[in-house]
């Protein structure tokens, strides 16, 4: 593909795309970087001429939130996925690592409460895609509720709980660091 072809509905010559993707703290940055990974496959050309390994590995995470807001890239970010993931293993390899894991706290409640909305989920016979799928989440957010991750949403619980035909109810006072959380199931089991 001419690299000129790539960006031909962006009113930006192909130079000043490039000059941005060499700037990962232009404001941007993701959104060519993402829209390049959309429309090509050539990872040899993106690699030599647009954009470095080592910001690909650092940004992906990102990038692929972008890619994400068109569902026709789907195939483009698990083709794009699979050199993250060599690309990653190599600069760990390499001692390069300097990509932090983002890892989200556990909060001992919410993991309460994820154990019995699995075991609500394993009783119904669902898995998690069966039960993402009727609710219109990812198998991957059911995971995290699953596991008590806190940085869920009250309408991910509610969407979880109403599929399994469960009742939560949190109890918030005026005492600092001071909460109940319960979980009663509608159903008998």
């Amino acid at each position: 593909m001419d690299n000129k072809k790539i960006f031909w509905d962006k009113n930006i010559s192909d130079s000043e795309v490039r000059k941005i993707l060499k700037d990962v703290t232009h404001p941007r940055f993701i959104y060519f970087v993402a829209a390049l990974m959309s429309r090509t496959n050539d990872a040899k050309m993106v690699f030599r001429e647009y954009l470095s390994r080592r910001d690909f590995v650092r940004h992906w995470q990102k990038i692929k939130r972008k890619m994400r807001q068109n569902d026709w890239n789907d195939s483009r970010i698990l083709y794009w996925d699979e050199f993250y993931a060599v690309f990653r293993k190599g600069l760990k390899q390499n001692g390069k690592n300097d990509v932090k894991e983002k890892r989200s706290a556990i909060n001992e409640e919410l993991e309460k409460i994820g154990n019995k909305i699995r075991k609500a989920r394993n009783k119904k016979n669902l898995t998690q895609r069966e039960l993402a799928e009727k609710i219109g989440l990812s198998q991957q957010t059911v995971s995290f509720v699953e596991r008590g991750y806190n940085n869920i949403s009250f309408v991910t619980l509610q969407k979880i709980t109403e599929a399994l035909e469960l009742n939560i109810y949190i109890n918030v006072t005026d005492v600092p660091q001071s909460s109940v959380y319960g979980i009663t199931s509608t159903s008998s089991y």
